[in-house]
């Protein structure tokens, strides 16, 4: 049973609520007025377009990279239009950090770190293995219908990186949405894993949803950076944030 991305996505979208755009929607083929330079926010990262979901989505495959920290500056999380994120914590598991991209969740990532049990050794394969029996009870109440998953290895810190993909549809009570996402699970302590994820609502634009997650599985996600060599935690003493830091590393670098 593939339980990884039901956590993920579902602590995401049971943030979004009833929350849906409410703008006409227009295929990404046809003609769109773009937002103004001005109105383009954090609140609203489509501004003023004509359809401010689809001008958010083109926004995260045209812009650079960056990163967002925790408020401990224990993790830096890889995002595209990386300003326009807010950080947060999402209710109903246990999460280092998460980011939305607008109010309306245009799309959102969460960071969990799970501990392994003793004498488990820290690699991505036992990391997402150890974080699907964890998270199985977990979403137990939540009705998730996925399509078949799509896996990518690639390399992180000069070892083997896991990330799987999926499309899918999710119920939480209130509301439902479709959505696409991706998650890697990182060997990042000895004792314990760093598992990062992404989803992203289709609403009206599922093509661009997609395109969206394949960004972050292309050339993100691989570019997480672990801060410090033991488990990060939540350091409630500690209420301010240090500044948030420009840009991750190059591309393939370490």
């Amino acid at each position: 049973m593939r339980v990884v991305v039901e956590l993920v996505v579902v602590a995401a979208l049971a943030a979004l609520g009833a929350g849906c755009s409410t703008a006409a929607q227009t295929p990404p083929s046809m003609p769109m007025r773009p937002p103004t330079p001005a109105s383009v926010s954090r609140k609203e990262p489509g501004g003023d377009a004509s359809d401010p979901e689809r001008a958010a989505l083109e926004r995260l495959l045209r812009e650079p990279w960056g990163a967002r920290n925790d408020k401990d500056n224990q993790v830096l999380a890889p995002l595209p239009d990386w300003e326009n994120w807010k950080r947060l914590r999402y209710w109903g598991f246990d999460n280092l950090v998460g980011f939305r991209y607008g109010n309306e969740y245009r799309a959102m990532t969460v960071v969990h770190i799970h501990p392994l049990p003793q004498g488990v050794p820290a690699k991505s394969e036992t990391c997402m293995r150890a974080f699907e029996d964890w998270a199985r009870p977990q979403i137990s109440g939540f009705d998730v219908r996925l399509k078949p998953f799509q896996v990518k290895l690639t390399r992180w810190r000069d070892q083997p990186l896991v990330i799987e993909t999926v499309d899918g549809w999710v119920s939480w009570g209130i509301g439902s949405a479709d959505f696409s996402a991706a998650w890697a699970a990182y060997p990042a302590y000895d004792d314990a894993c760093l598992i990062y994820g992404v989803a992203v609502p289709w609403r009206e634009q599922p093509e661009l949803a997609k395109k969206v997650r394949d960004r972050f599985m292309q050339e993100g996600l691989a570019n997480l950076q672990a801060l410090t060599t033991e488990k990060p935690y939540r350091h409630t003493s500690q209420p301010d944030a240090p500044p948030d830091a420009p840009k991750p590393p190059a591309p393939g670098a370490p």
